[in-house]
């Protein structure tokens, strides 16, 4: 097979193909690897699969802002490494061959920020109670494994700027302008020209459309899950699939809240 668009294909037998891309990539990630200043983000590999876990390294390693510090293809030594070191990123397989990885999501008391690896699409559903960022299945689709290690960077990024300072922003009120820090804000929904901000405290209902909010919301914490609704991803506890296809976002505030989930949205959530 030639090599001219770029795309390496590896046959394997127990998983599929797996599709390895040489050259594509967005111009963002262009200019994230040209870039190759600043922080580091440090990133441990669990994977039991060789070539998977080769792949894996490979893309991190190119996108430009982690470096891999940890490889391993088991639990036992995964948490050993773990309980003794600080990392920023876990790119996790779920299916290994001593134990589960949701069994070392459970173990850990702070866990890094985590990217499920799994073969199986119900495993990525389950992946969110444990708070993971995001998901990737196999066979591992080059752009979707990157945009997941962006989303990995733009989370990373946003929690050292709001480290310093918890940052917010003014919104057009109905009566008066209003200022709202992100981390207040749960979820928003639409209702007509309006929106409304449904915060820890209150709702506050406010001029806009969610395409006008969107450019206002804090750099990777907020997600859009619905035409009508925007979630904060730190409110997320877990998405719920229900017979006949839809999916409901339960929140992590004192009510509660549910929030429908779209499924065209899902992927990116």
């Amino acid at each position: 097979m030639g090599n001219e668009t770029g795309i390496r294909f590896i046959k394997r037998m127990d998983k599929g193909f797996y599709f390895i891309n040489l050259e594509k990539r967005s111009c963002k990630d262009e200019t994230l690897g040209q870039i190759g200043m600043g922080k580091l983000y440090k990133t441990v590999i669990v994977e039991d699969d060789s070539v998977v876990n080769a792949f894996i390294k490979k893309e991190v390693e190119s996108h430009g802002k982690f470096e891999v510090v940890g490889s391993f293809a088991n639990g036992s030594e995964t948490l050993r490494y773990l309980s003794e070191n600080k990392v920023d990123l876990l790119l996790l397989d779920i299916e290994l061959p001593d134990t589960n990885g949701f069994e070392i999501l459970k173990e850990l008391n702070e866990p890094p920020i985590t990217i499920s690896v799994t073969g199986y699409e119900g495993n990525a559903i389950t992946s969110y109670d444990f708070g993971n960022l995001d998901y990737v299945t196999k066979p591992i689709i080059p752009e979707r494994f990157y945009k997941a290690l962006d989303r990995a960077y733009e989370k990373l990024a946003a929690e050292k700027e709001t480290s310093i300072h918890d940052y917010g922003t003014k919104f057009k009120g109905v009566d008066r302008n209003v200022f709202v820090t992100y981390s207040n804000i749960v979820y928003i929904s639409s209702n007509g020209k309006h929106s409304v901000l449904h915060t820890v405290d209150d709702g506050i209902e406010v001029i806009g459309t969610l395409k006008d909010i969107e450019p206002k919301l804090s750099f990777g914490k907020f997600r859009r899950v619905h035409k009508q609704y925007i979630i904060n991803m730190e409110y997320l506890a877990h998405i719920e699939y229900f017979s006949g296809g839809s999916h409901v976002a339960y929140m992590k505030d004192e009510e509660k809240s549910q929030v429908p989930v779209s499924r065209i949205y899902l992927s990116g959530i």
